[in-house]
């Protein structure tokens, strides 16, 4: 009797667990969308004001669905974090290299985005407009 328990036991779990798919569309986990995947991948910069061209590369925030880093943002080396909100980036004030960093991107399709941010050394304050594409 004690065998065919076990035995149920195991079926029902494996049945429960086995029907758990995981939804390609789900971010990490709860089952909603992923709003980051579109951000993801390197992306070449041309940032306007400081005539500079440079690449940043997207990567997820293993901590949250929401955030993404982005490394070699304003071309400092370093990276800064953002809170992705539809097809918006919004970077809240950080400090990278010695620079205070703020500001928000715009995702225009997936091979386009548009930022606009605040660049701020302690002494000097330059908005910047920098397109990325892939």
């Amino acid at each position: 009797m004690k065998k065919l328990t076990l035995l149920s036991a195991v079926l029902i779990t494996l049945f429960v667990f086995g029907g758990c798919n995981p939804d390609e569309n789900a971010g990490g986990g709860g089952g909603t969308p992923d709003i980051v995947a579109k951000y993801l991948g390197t992306w070449h910069v041309t940032d306007n004001k400081a005539k500079l061209n440079y690449d940043v590369t997207i990567e997820r925030d293993v901590l949250y669905d929401t955030k993404i880093v982005m490394k070699n943002f304003a071309g400092l080396g370093s990276h800064i974090k953002g809170d992705v909100v539809g097809s918006t980036v919004v970077i809240d004030k950080q400090t990278v290299n010695g620079y205070t960093v703020e500001g928000t991107g715009s995702y225009s399709s997936n091979k386009l985005m548009k930022f606009s941010y605040l660049l701020s050394d302690g002494i000097d304050d330059e908005m910047r407009d920098a397109t990325f594409a892939k």
